[in-house]
């Protein structure tokens, strides 16, 4: 009689068996992809040794095409200073880029150290790309605003095709001292690791994806469309603690895993739920360090509105049986909401 017994086999087949496996489990989540990534910092830092002359700076619109354009009129707000000379403008450039020399050498020495989070980035491209097909490769471009908001951003063109962009001295780890010294605000210390950055781009890739196209005009059309994002943002995360890249400590998540009850009982009785009037329920999505507003504990962490909706959107996934792209061609909040059966008030 044959014995099926994989220890009485050839180690090769065993090997073969294992490598199998290995590549079946890496398929079924998606192959990372190779994001190109474009270090504008570099030719920022370039600028800080030279005067800058008008020239430098066409050369450069040339080089860059339309990432310069969106970088430099809209987050550098260079756009104020339409119909100066060149020279002028030129004059401003090369006094703010030698003004941020030590900034740039900063960053390079923090993110020579730091390069685990492109790696994370590719892994997590390649999940996004498997549960959403059609989602494109892009081209990743890093570059410096000066501590502003713009911490993310992305464009798609045809010319250039889609792209990722990041704020460097953005994601320096909250003990980066000039955070303090520049009295940037409290919150973005929520958004402020550098192993953030793939989440923070998938998160803005995909709100630019698909806001327009969900349009939400309630407040329960707005958490179930964020809740897919940060749904979907978690379940790429292989079960590791996917709200700390949401900017949440395990403490402010475990708070609200335990009090849905009392925010959804707070939506309903302020009628904030099906309210289609912004301000009526803006305080349960926009980023902050807290959640304010009557009846609200002053502990509450922010953005709980996504957060319930992140609920909602989980349990619809558990209840009916939908790929995650069907799951985004779903715009129907209310059938989603009926079907999940989420409702917390026991």
């Amino acid at each position: 009689m044959q014995k099926n017994d994989i220890f009485t086999k050839p180690l090769w087949v065993l090997f073969l068996l294992l490598v199998g496996l290995c590549t079946s489990c890496d398929e079924q989540d998606g192959k990372p992809v190779e994001i190109p990534l474009i270090d504008f910092t570099t030719t920022l830092d370039s600028l800080s040794t030279q005067r800058v002359e008008a020239q430098d700076l066409q050369r450069i619109k040339k080089q860059y095409g339309r990432f310069f354009d969106i970088w430099f009129s809209e987050i550098m707000d260079y756009s104020k200073f339409r119909g100066y000379p060149d020279s002028i403008i030129a004059q401003r450039f090369s006094y703010w880029v030698q003004t941020n020399k030590q900034v740039f050498l900063w960053m390079k020495k923090h993110y020579e150290k730091n390069t685990s989070w492109r790696t994370d980035l590719n892994t997590m491209w390649g999940k996004l790309s498997y549960r959403l097909p059609k989602t494109p490769k892009p081209t990743l471009v890093s570059y410096f605003s000066q501590f502003s908001n713009f911490n993310t951003f992305v464009d798609s063109s045809k010319s250039q095709g889609l792209i990722l962009g990041f704020s460097k001295e953005m994601f320096m780890n909250d003990t980066f001292p000039l955070y303090a010294m520049l009295d940037v605000p409290g919150f973005y210390s929520r958004y402020n690791n550098t192993e953030q950055i793939p989440t923070m781009l998938i998160w803005n890739y995909l709100k630019s994806q698909y806001e327009s196209k969900h349009n939400p005009k309630n407040m329960l059309e707005q958490a179930v469309f964020e809740g897919k994002i940060w749904a979907l943002i978690l379940d790429m995360q292989d079960g590791n603690d996917g709200f700390v890249n949401l900017g949440y400590s395990e403490e402010e998540w475990a708070m609200m895993e335990r009090d849905q009850g009392q925010m959804w009982k707070l939506f309903l009785e302020q009628k904030a739920l099906y309210s289609n009037d912004f301000n009526v329920y803006r305080r349960y999505f926009v980023y902050g360090d807290k959640t304010f507003g009557p009846g609200i504990p002053p502990e509450c962490p922010p953005m709980i509105g996504s957060f319930v909706g992140t609920k909602i959107v989980q349990r619809y996934l558990q209840e009916v049986d939908v790929t995650w792209e069907e799951l985004f061609d779903e715009h129907d909040a209310n059938k989603i909401l009926r079907l999940s059966g989420y409702n917390p008030v026991k």
